[in-house]
């Protein structure tokens, strides 16, 4: 972590214990390019289908998992396509399920080696880092404009100081209590598409603000997730994004794509809030699919601004900790550049909010780690 914080009015030289944060080694970096290029992910899902009192458990994915496949595309989202195992005496009309299915091995022994916690995740002593020079303090005025559409993101876009996240980007505020937030989201409408990732800010919010109160809609996973606050006239909901996904069984009609979504807005009045993210499920497939579906959403964000130009669409980047047999940082890091290029408004860096926090490491990072990202996107729905 880095500061400036004047320590004495003078010039002096002190120690620092500095650190380096190492995901992968180099070793590892063939291994998970090749499970990628040739759809070697070794992930597959279950589709359950059922028809006259007869039913069948089939694989399923994003490329056809056999010669004879179902084919199931969307009305509106013509690129978009899901593979079936055709199942025996039933249609394909009669797939009426999805859920997580089996996770092949596909490393060796030898190969598995370089997976392991001890290896992957390890922090490195820097001696560069060893001596620095703290200058003293100088009256200077905050040169950051406020958190708005448009800037751009700096490297590094921030650093956390007592476990606060300090934006280079723009001037992000502190939401320290309740009614902090509540003053910031009355009279909103706040839509959340995305992963469970995204998922983690609305149980914070819903934690964290009494007075914003589940709705119970007899759902829990892919949602949506609904709460609201009738004291302060706002609501804030969550949504799965659509397949591939790993999730427990649930109905096929319940899942959606968030261009969809987005096109089922319609114009209105000020106040709408959407936040998307949508990278984890795609980090084992090839990187065609993982644009595919960006490109759309992307250019259902373009519609709705056009009918809705004062609406606040800000992204939620991937989270780091990654680190597992069927995925990693390095490829997600391959997926965060191409979402960086494809849209153009507001991103949170929850890359880097992810990366250089002391905590261990882990794709659901701990309360803290969303409260700093819940304060950032705050921070860009209320700038001042």
């Amino acid at each position: 972590m880095y500061s400036r914080r004047q320590e004495t009015a003078e010039r002096q030289s002190t120690n620092l214990n500095g650190k380096i944060s190492r995901s992968n080694n180099l070793e590892m970096c063939p291994l998970v390019f090749g499970p990628r290029g040739i759809l070697r992910s070794g992930i597959h899902y279950h589709g359950y289908f059922s028809h006259n009192g007869s039913t069948e458990t089939v694989k399923c994915n994003v490329l056809p998992p056999g010669p004879d496949v179902c084919t199931y595309r969307d009305s509106r989202q013509s690129t978009e396509q899901w593979f079936c195992v055709r199942p025996k005496g039933l249609p394909c009309s009669a797939y009426e399920e999805h859920a997580a299915g089996d996770r092949i091995t596909i490393f060796n022994t030898t190969e598995q080696q370089f997976l392991q916690w001890s290896v992957t995740d390890q922090i490195i002593s820097s001696e560069t880092l060893k001596k620095l020079t703290i200058l003293p303090q100088t009256p200077t005025t905050d040169e950051r404009s406020i958190c708005r559409p448009g800037l751009p993101i700096l490297d590094p876009s921030g650093y956390y100081y007592e476990d606060v996240w300090q934006s280079r980007v723009c001037r992000n505020r502190l939401f320290p209590t309740p009614s902090n937030v509540t003053a910031c989201l009355k009279g909103k409408v706040v839509y959340m598409f995305g992963d469970s990732t995204l998922r983690q800010w609305w149980e914070y919010l819903v934690k964290f603000v009494p007075s914003l109160q589940r709705v119970d809609l007899h759902v829990n996973y892919p949602g949506p997730l609904l709460a609201t606050d009738a004291e302060n006239d706002y609501l804030v909901q969550w949504r799965a994004h659509e397949r591939p996904l790993s999730m427990t069984r649930t109905r096929v009609q319940e899942l959606r794509y968030i261009a969809n979504e987005l096109d089922n807005i319609g114009g209105g009045d000020d106040g709408l809030v959407i936040v998307i993210n949508c990278m984890a499920h795609f980090v084992p497939f090839p990187v065609r699919f993982y644009l595919q579906r960006i490109i759309n959403i992307r250019n259902a964000v373009v519609r709705l601004l056009e009918r809705r130009l004062q609406t606040k669409v800000i992204i939620k980047s991937g989270n780091t900790g990654f680190l597992y047999e069927h995925g990693s940082d390095w490829l997600s890091l391959q997926l965060e550049t191409l979402m960086r290029g494809v849209f153009s408004v507001t991103v949170i860096d929850a890359w880097q909010m992810t990366s250089c926090h002391y905590l261990h490491k882990g794709i659901h990072p701990q309360e803290i780690i969303i409260k700093n990202m819940v304060d950032s996107l705050l921070s860009y729905i209320c700038p001042a």
